[in-house]
């Protein structure tokens, strides 16, 4: 196959579960550095980019985060204090599973301990 054609038909297959949870940790990361948790249709945005991770298996965790996520203006500033935290906590999370996902996917053994 020409080297143009690879790159097109990589271009549009779907995303990989572990470029799922890169683009989740990059989208947590850009709502917490605009400070844009306070705006509704970003936490809608946020909670479709983390509903993408079903297949992940990331738990009731991630479950409460799209429910707290989801709720409608205004949110109660405990609320965004709870949000803002698990979110933050959620991170790590998420690139773990990211890399083994990635191991995964390349066959290749975990790294020594």
């Amino acid at each position: 196959m020409p080297p143009g054609l690879l790159d097109y038909a990589e271009a549009m297959a779907p995303p990989s579960q572990a470029q799922l949870c890169e683009r989740a940790v990059q989208a947590i990361w850009h709502s917490l550095d605009e400070h844009d948790l306070v705006d509704e249709q970003v936490r809608r945005d946020l909670a479709l980019v983390l509903e993408s991770l079903g297949a992940v298996g990331l738990g009731e965790r991630a479950q409460r985060l799209i429910k707290t996520l989801r709720m409608p203006d205004p949110i109660d500033a405990s609320h965004l204090y709870w949000l803002t935290r698990r979110l933050l906590t959620f991170v790590p999370e998420l690139q773990s599973a990211a890399n083994a996902l990635a191991r995964q996917a390349d066959d290749q053994p975990p790294p020594p301990a």
